[in-house]
């Protein structure tokens, strides 16, 4: 049986990324590029490949994204704004909070089909549900993303936990 390595300073950086993005979701956004606003997961990189197979850990971190979306749902003054957390599986590496002024932008950003990156939509069932606890209102889309960069392949899990 292989032991996992011990993940350090896991509490304190899990209370970063929660007041991080408690100040980012205090108030709603009003500069958009392209149609959407984002912000970054604000973990380093080495940590989040620590935490990689350590599924509480992880859903402590997707847990302080989601109530910080819920935060700008409650903020939002119009319904035509669309809060998405998109979370990168497995390493949540490229995970973010992002607000699209449209549905149309939102599915504009969802289409990727390109020769560098393709996303190729996978069904959601209920054992994928039951892995993060999300309440009702929530709608998921999720994908299987392929980048292909020069020299290497890289494949992984997308999902938009949409709001």
């Amino acid at each position: 049986m292989k032991r996992r390595a011990k993940v350090r300073g896991v509490r304190r950086r899990l209370k970063r990324l929660r007041l991080y993005v408690g100040e980012q979701t205090d108030s709603f956004p009003t500069t958009f590029h392209d149609g959407y606003w984002h912000n970054k997961i604000p973990i380093d990189q080495p940590f989040l490949l620590s935490i990689e197979e350590n599924s509480r850990i992880q859903h402590a971190v997707i847990e302080a994204m989601v109530k910080g979306a819920l935060r700008l749902v409650r903020l939002r003054e119009q319904e035509r704004y669309r809060v998405v957390v998109l979370i990168d599986l497995p390493s949540l590496w490229q995970s973010e909070l992002l607000v699209f002024e449209s549905d149309a932008r939102l599915k504009a950003f969802m289409d990727r089909d390109t020769s560098e990156q393709t996303w190729t939509r996978l069904s959601v069932d209920s054992v994928c549900l039951q892995r993060f606890n999300l309440p009702a209102d929530i709608e998921v889309c999720r994908f299987h993303e392929m980048i292909q960069e020069e020299d290497n392949i890289h494949s992984g899990e997308v999902w938009l936990l949409v709001q």
